[in-house]
C-alpha cells in the first residue's frame, strides 16, 4: 500500500535541544515543504538485524519514537525495506498515523549524478512503500568503489584513489548534479526536506556555489566527546543547518586494540572495550547518576545536536529516550572532552599518527574517511 502525502503537518514542537522535554519535540527544518520538524531523539537502523529489525521499528514507534532514520545501502540494502514493513505495520496496527512519523534515508554514493540520484529515490520510495521522505540525505561526499575487497598494499602503492569509481576532479561536480536531483525531488513533492551527510566544511562551501535551495535542512555527522567537531558545528550554526550527530555512543566500527591504545589494560580493573565504558564518561555517569549512554547522548544535545541511537533491546530504548529530565554543566561536558582528549593525544603521539584520524571512529575502512578532498 502506497500511503498519501495529503495528510497535515506533523504534531509535534519546535523546540531548542535543551529545551526538548519528549521525543516529539523537535527542530523546524529549513527549506522543507510542507514544514518537518525532526525530532531531536530520533531512531537509528543502522545494522539492525534482518530479523529483528522490523519488530525493532515498530517497537520504537511504539514508545513514542517518531524519527526513523536509515539509509538505501543499510543491510546491503535490505533495511529500508524492513523500515517500509514495520511502517505499514505500526499504521494497520493504528499505534501512528503518516503524518506524525519522520521517515530519514540516504542517497547512497554509488548513485551520485543527477538521472542517478533520482533513480536512486525512487528505489527507495518503493522499498519504504511510502509516496514521500520526510527528510532525504546525501550519504557520503566521496566517491563510490569498484570493490569493497580493497587491498592495503595496493592502496599504499596506487594511493587511496586506486579503487575509485569516480576521479577527485570529478566529485564536486557529480556533488552539484545530486544535490540538483534531490531540489527536483523536492520540488516534486517526493521528499520534504533535502540534507546532507559527512560533509566537511569545505564541502558545504562548495556545494553553496552551485546550490538554489541552500542551507541543506541536515547535515548528519559523526560527533561524540572523543570527536567533537567544533568548527564544523560553529559553521552549521552560522548557515542554519541543524547538526544530526551519529555514532553518539561511539559507534561500531573501532575494535578492541584501538581502546587498549588509549587504556591499556591495568590488574585489577576492567578493560576499556568501547566509548560507553571509558573512565570519564563512567564518571560522568556515576557523578549524574545516568547511565553512561544517557550522559553521551546529552553531551551531543546540550551542544543543540539532534541524536539517532540505535538498539533492539527494549530496555536501551526506554533508557536512550529518557535524555531530557537533566543536564549537564559546561564544565562537566568540558573536563568530559578535555579527558578524552588528553588519551587521545597520547595515544596518537605513541602511534606515530594524527589525533583526528584516530578520533573518528567510523569509516574505518574507507580509504577517504578523513574527507580530506575537494
Amino acid at each position: 500500500m502506497i500511503y498519501s502525502s495529503e495528510a497535515t503537518a506533523p504534531e509535534a514542537t519546535a523546540t531548542t535541544a535543551k529545551e526538548a522535554k519528549s521525543l516529539t519535540d523537535g527542530v523546524l527544518l529549513a527549506n522543507s515543504n510542507p514544514n518537518v520538524i525532526l525530532p531531536w531523539v530520533s531512531f537509528g537502523t543502522y545494522k539492525l538485524g534482518k530479523t529483528t529489525g522490523r519488530e525493532s521499528i515498530v517497537q520504537a514507534i511504539q514508545q513514542g519514537y517518531r524519527c526513523i532514520d536509515t539509509a538505501f545501502i543499510y543491510g546491503g540494502e535490505t533495511t529500508e525495506r524492513q523500515v517500509g514493513l514495520a511502517i505499514q505495520d505500526a499504521l494497520q496496527q493504528g499505534i501512528v498515523e503518516r503524518h506524525e512519523l519522520v521517515i530519514q534515508s540516504r542517497q547512497w554514493r554509488k548513485y551520485h549524478g543527477y538521472e542517478p540520484t533520482l533513480e536512486c529515490l525512487n528505489l527507495s520510495l518503493k522499498r519504504l512503500q511510502l509516496d514521500y521522505i520526510d527528510s532525504w540525505l546525501i550519504h557520503w561526499p566521496g566517491p563510490a568503489w569498484s570493490t569493497m575487497n580493497r587491498r592495503k598494499d595496493a592502496i599504499e602503492e596506487h594511493g587511496a584513489w586506486h579503487y575509485a569509481v569516480h576521479s577527485p576532479e570529478d566529485l564536486p561536480t557529480l556533488r552539484a548534479d545530486t544535490w540538483r536531483a534531490m531540489e527536483k525531488a523536492l520540488q516534486d513533492g517526493k521528499v520534504r526536506s533535502i540534507g546532507v551527510s559527512n560533509f566537511s566544511i569545505s564541502h558545504l562551501e562548495r556545494l553553496k556555489q552551485t546550490a538554489v535551495v541552500w542551507p541543506p535542512a541536515v547535515n548528519q555527522i559523526e560527533c561524540h566527546p572523543l570527536f567533537p567537531q567544533t568548527e564544523l558545528l560553529d559553521y552549521c550554526a552560522k548557515e542554519g543547518i541543524v547538526v544530526q550527530a551519529y555514532a553518539s555512543l561511539g559507534g561500531q566500527d573501532a575494535g578492541k586494540n584501538f581502546w587498549q591504545k588509549l587504556y591499556p589494560l591495568t590488574k585489577g580493573t576492567p578493560p576499556v572495550t568501547k566509548l560507553l565504558n571509558a573512565p570519564p564518561v563512567v564518571s560522568l555517569a556515576n557523578q549524574v547518576n545516568r547511565t553512561p549512554a544517557q550522559v553521551l547522548l546529552r553531551w551531543a544535545l546540550e551542544k543543540n545536536m539532534a541524536v539517532v541511537p540505535k538498539t533492539s533491546n527494549a530496555q536501551r530504548l526506554t533508557e536512550n529516550a529518557a535524555i531530557f529530565d537533566f543536564s549537564l554543566s559546561a564544565e562537566q561536558m568540558m573536563e568530559l572532552e578535555r579527558s578524552l582528549t588528553e588519551r587521545l593525544e597520547q595515544a596518537a603521539m605513541a602511534e606515530g599518527g594524527t589525533v583526528e584520524g584516530m578520533a573518528r571512529l567510523c569509516w574505518r575502512s574507507d580509504p577517504l574517511r578523513l574527507l580530506d578532498f575537494d
